[in-house]
């Protein structure tokens, strides 16, 4: 697997480390009285990575919902961690097999929504 991959893996991860824990506006408040409301980026994880698998079984793509599945989750299996997922593509000893249409599949469609996100609200 190429030095690339990880390298595109580690810029993600930076771009998510750094927007995770920020806040986004989703609401102003209204005549109700009821102000604004906030949540944090990290609050879509389960929606980005739900869009990740969509994505891949549109395609018909079992290899990579199968990776997603396998180094995308926590040790529980319950929640999903973009954190995890990145660094198993940073990972020469998981990435070594992989074919490299995997890797390209989950980081072209990962990369546009975390840059669009950046571009949004880093």
């Amino acid at each position: 697997m190429s030095t690339g991959v990880a390298c595109i893996a580690q810029e993600l991860l930076d771009i998510w480390q750094r927007l995770s824990s920020q806040h986004v506006a989703l609401a102003t408040g209204c005549a109700c009285g009821i102000g604004g409301v906030t949540l944090r980026l990290q609050d879509f994880e389960q929606d980005i990575a739900d869009y990740l698998l969509a994505q891949a079984q549109r395609a018909q793509r079992s290899d990579v919902s199968t990776f997603l599945r396998r180094h995308g989750v926590d040790a529980d299996g319950a929640a999903w961690h973009l954190g995890i997922l990145l660094a198993a593509l940073m990972d020469t000893g998981v990435t070594m097999c992989l074919d490299p249409d995997v890797a390209e599949f989950i980081l072209s469609r990962l990369g546009k929504t975390l840059r669009s996100f950046a571009k949004l609200h880093g």
